[in-house]
């Protein structure tokens, strides 16, 4: 692995990804394209504390309709070649996904899934394709870290009312 060096000329870490950011690059092709094209989609959010491990493994074999980065599952479907109806197919492998996080033991945030959306941005992700036939995978939903965020609302409102006392001995008044 090749590192850079900054005008200083000490070693600089290599780019790193945003959080939110993932490539996605299957062994087959076909599958990459498979997301592209997409017609169905379905976010699923597992636990937080979910080890990314363990979410590889229940994945495992799943791997030709559905991506996950960090605690987010993405199943993707497009046109059936058993003939089948998209929406069928689809539900058979959210079926499935279901059935191997509960063989793990894994649980789903209901309140961060989004079901059958026929456009991946209405799933919460962007997509773009890379030259290599891999595809860029933007988490939209995907925020910073939430574990430092119980204290933040105390912090806020311990600073709001600092303000307003503040404010209230100044003779500040609002119009």
């Amino acid at each position: 692995m090749s590192s850079t060096k900054d005008v200083s000329g000490s070693t600089a870490a290599p780019p790193a990804l945003p959080a939110n950011v993932a490539i996605f690059s299957p062994a087959d092709p076909r599958t990459a394209k498979a997301l592209l094209n997409g017609k169905l989609f379905t976010r699923l959010t597992v636990g937080a504390k979910t080890e990314p491990a363990k979410l590889a493994q229940a994945l495992r074999s799943h791997g030709a309709y559905c991506t996950s980065h960090r605690n987010v599952v993405l199943i993707f479907d497009g046109d059936s070649e058993e003939g089948e109806g998209i929406e069928d197919v689809h539900h058979e492998h959210f079926r499935l996904v279901c059935l191997a996080f509960k063989e793990q033991d894994i649980s789903l945030d209901v309140a961060g899934c989004i079901f059958d959306v026929a456009n991946v941005l209405q799933a919460g992700f962007q997509l773009d394709e890379l030259k290599s036939g891999s595809v860029l995978v933007i988490d939209l939903m995907g925020g910073g870290d939430d574990e430092d965020d119980d204290d933040s609302d105390d912090d806020d409102d311990a600073g709001l009312e600092a303000l307003l006392a503040k404010g209230a001995g100044s003779g500040a008044t609002m119009s």
